[in-house]
């Protein structure tokens, strides 16, 4: 569920607190829990900061920009008001809260789809951090990106999405691994590619985010997946020590730059229904330093915290656009925009009809 830092001064005209005996609590709070003021008291989760925190339970009016650049707002928008600072904690500077586009039938998606008759469907399309705004769609497209007004809605790969209600988090069903289409061997960790598959702790499977601003692994996996893409980068491309938190770094004065990144071996994830999600230089390495290139996939054990045995995270995101079909429990993928002349701040506010 969104929630909002409100401080003690949150007092718009237009608000609404919910009483806790309204159905509105029983829904969004299981326990019932209520404060002096006979409000809705419920606990909201910061996943990024991994915190937990009480607030209460609000309705209000949020204004969104359509697709044509029209405003358009939902005047009973369920949120959590909180007043501890303690549930921003990891938040980036200035930001306020969380929008809450998770596993619940009270996340910003639902409550738009429900207001507005969408489908519950969401796409997300992020730009590289500090050159441009990306975008995030809610309902059924088109996303049109410029130039040539490309409807990437029309060229997305699906594969089965898993949705873990424990966790509320989004799982994919990956199988294999390929560096330049040659299978990464995976005889020592495939099983836990299965979701929960030691049946007691959710652990394992693949699940995507924007938690970590990387890919994170369980090191037998990066490691075979380093080793391979080491043997495809060539004798020519020398090794330099390590930079925190990656496990290998490149010389990249010998690494020519192309319109997908630089130029390195494509890493393939391969899902269940064979659908491919294809990597290009642009979203698996990172310059760290003068001369110094880095596979931006990291492991578990640097203290990067998820049950998945893959967790695909934000660098990779980068302009993809990414659509999660909760109606269809499907995803589907673009693979890198660059590819098609385009990127995620290529989103206008135009009449598309």
């Amino acid at each position: 569920m969104p929630f909002l830092y409100c401080e003690r001064s949150y007092a718009r005209y237009t608000y609404k607190p919910i009483n806790c005996s309204s159905p509105l609590c029983s829904l969004a709070n299981p326990l019932e829990s209520c404060s002096s003021n006979n409000t809705c008291v419920i606990y909201t989760y910061n996943n990024i900061g991994d915190r937990y925190a009480s607030g209460e339970l609000f309705q209000d009016i949020v204004s969104v920009k359509s697709i044509d650049g029209q405003s358009v707002s939902v005047p009973n928008f369920l949120f959590t008001c909180s007043i501890d600072t303690f549930s921003l904690g990891g938040l980036a500077s200035g930001v306020k809260g969380v929008a809450g586009f998770g596993v619940s039938n009270m996340s910003f998606t639902y409550e738009f789809a429900a207001a507005f008759g969408l489908k519950r469907k969401f796409a997300i399309c992020l730009s590289p951090l500090n050159r441009s705004n990306g975008v995030i769609f809610i309902g059924n497209g088109p996303y049109v990106l410029q130039p040539g007004n490309i409807d990437v809605s029309k060229s997305l790969t699906y594969t089965p999405l898993i949705t873990n209600y424990y966790y509320r988090e989004f799982y994919l069903l990956l199988k294999a691994i390929k560096i330049n289409d040659k299978l990464v061997p995976s005889d020592k960790w495939k099983y836990k590619l299965s979701f929960n598959y030691d049946k007691s702790n959710y652990n394992g499977g693949t699940t995507i985010g924007t938690v970590y601003p990387y890919t994170v692994m369980e090191s037998e996996i990066l490691s075979s997946v380093v080793d391979e893409f080491v043997k495809a980068m060539g004798k020519n491309i020398p090794r330099v020590a390590n930079m925190t938190p990656f496990d290998v770094c490149f010389n990249s004065t010998g690494i020519a730059r192309t319109s997908l990144g630089p130029a390195v071996p494509s890493i393939e994830l391969v899902f269940n229904n064979n659908a491919v999600w294809k990597i290009y230089g642009a979203n698996s390495m990172v310059e760290v330093a003068k001369d110094v290139m880095c596979l931006v996939f990291v492991s578990k054990k640097g203290g990067f915290w998820t049950k998945a045995a893959v967790e695909i995270g934000g660098y990779q995101l980068e302009d993809n656009l990414v659509q999660f079909d909760l109606d269809n429990h499907r995803i589907g993928f673009s693979s890198s925009l660059l590819s098609k002349e385009t990127s995620c701040s290529n989103f206008k506010y135009i009449n598309h009809a």
